[in-house]
């Protein structure tokens, strides 16, 4: 297996069966440079890294997302609150959840 930014210098189409056979040919004379293909074991952990970075991308795009909806319900929270997420920013959703959708009226959310 080679980079296709090695074989681009080689004239001809590259998707020819006849170009590939004398791509394949060129390779087994080592006139073109092969592919480093790491160890299984770092593949294995490459792909645990890549896996991580996007439960952490979709995780950061939910806060996002729930935090422009409470910003479009207008409860500006992140004017009061640094993190939206933390502990006493939660404690106070959780009271607005627990009033549900009864007439909301201008009292303390803390008794």
């Amino acid at each position: 297996m080679t980079h296709p930014k090695f074989v681009k210098v080689i004239k001809g189409k590259k998707t020819d069966k006849r170009d590939a056979k004398r791509i394949a040919e060129l390779f087994k004379c080592d006139l073109v440079r092969s592919n480093f293909i790491p160890p299984a074991d770092i593949r294995q952990l490459r792909d645990l890294c890549r896996y991580y970075a996007k439960l952490t991308y979709m995780n950061t795009s939910e806060k996002n997302r729930a935090q422009n909806c409470l910003t479009t319900s207008n409860f500006k929270l992140d004017d009061v609150f640094s993190d939206v997420f933390r502990k006493s920013a939660t404690s106070v959703l959780d009271k607005l959840i627990e009033q549900g959708n009864s007439d909301f009226d201008v009292r303390p959310l803390f008794d």
